[in-house]
């Protein structure tokens, strides 16, 4: 998320508005118990510090024992080639940390943080009561067959890929299965286990997604096409799924 440094007078109202529909990208979703964590550069950046320090001062509660193993995650990312740490925080370990961390906008970030932990708290909380229905059970049972049948046949897209030629054949599984998921809703904040956050309305579109994923790689794969256009072929029979898709985590 990127904020400007400056805002034009009297534009103040639009310029919080935008940094309030930006910032959720910055809360990461774990799991299916729905652990809501933030990373540091997000952190550094809504309170107006260097990252290096963030991380720093992160490192010393880590050592004394104000936040313990289980409230942070070390973790990574890749800038120009390069690879750097970060922390992931989850709501117990930001909240240690918060006092700690200073910077010159430390007022204004702690407030909007919080903010949204319990925003993103709340609407979880709806989503787990909706996902608690008869309907939704069923439907996660039965989405489970066409899950499987779509792994198997992006497992056999990748050895076909691999044959003709392809030297990242593997990225296949992550990209399909994000292209179905993709196409049916709007993830964000990012989320791991995306089925466990699916209405049993969502999930049933789903499992029609994935069945027709799978079908276009058989079908392609049995006319021996080249695999770039068969993934290409895949992306425009999905197309067709995506003109209404819904947030993940939308009221």
């Amino acid at each position: 998320m990127e904020q400007n440094s400056t805002t034009a007078p009297g534009k103040r109202g639009s310029r919080n508005t935008k940094q309030q529909i930006n910032f959720t990208t910055s809360l990461i979703v774990r799991g299916g118990n729905n652990q809501i964590c933030i990373d540091s550069r997000s952190v550094a950046q809504e309170f107006g510090r260097d990252h290096k320090n963030v991380l720093q001062t992160i490192d010393d509660l880590l050592a004394d024992g104000t936040i313990s193993r289980l409230e942070s995650k070390p973790s990574n990312y890749s800038k120009r080639g390069k690879n750097y740490r970060c922390f992931e925080l989850n709501k117990a370990g930001f909240l240690k940390a918060m006092p700690f961390i200073g910077g010159r906008k430390s007022r204004e970030g702690q407030k909007r943080l919080v903010d949204e932990f319990l925003k993103l708290e709340l609407k979880l909380e709806r989503q787990s009561k909706e996902r608690e229905k008869l309907a939704c059970q069923v439907a996660r049972l039965s989405g489970k067959d066409s899950r499987a049948i779509l792994t198997a046949e992006i497992q056999k897209f990748i050895s076909y890929a691999k044959d003709n030629g392809s030297s990242n054949a593997d990225r296949y599984y992550s990209s399909i299965t994000n292209l179905a998921h993709n196409t049916l809703v709007i993830i964000e904040p990012k989320a791991t286990e995306v089925r466990e956050l699916l209405t049993a309305i969502q999930l049933s579109r789903l499992a029609t997604i994935e069945l027709t994923a799978a079908q276009v790689l058989t079908e392609q794969m049995d006319a021996s096409a080249p695999y770039k256009k068969i993934y290409q072929a895949v992306k425009l029979a999905l197309s067709g799924f995506a003109v209404d898709r819904e947030s993940v985590l939308g009221g």
